[in-house]
């Protein structure tokens, strides 16, 4: 992982944020299942990782990450 991808915790998802080429993507997915893997969060690219945390959240919140 390098200094522009950041992964934490939220609720019970697994977020990923990261920067490529000056701008920044996220991606969440459920913690609890086997099956399955990231989603891309709808809106991106974001011009900072604070946007990028902030969808990614609201993406988790709406239930769209699994």
């Amino acid at each position: 992982m390098d200094e522009g991808t950041l992964c934490y915790t939220y609720q019970c998802y697994a977020i990923t944020t990261l920067q490529d080429e000056g701008q920044w993507w996220a991606r969440a997915r459920v913690t609890v299942k086997d099956a399955g893997g990231d989603r891309p969060v709808l809106g991106g690219p974001w011009k900072s990782r604070l946007d990028a945390k902030s969808a990614a959240e609201a993406f988790c919140d709406c239930r769209l990450a699994g």
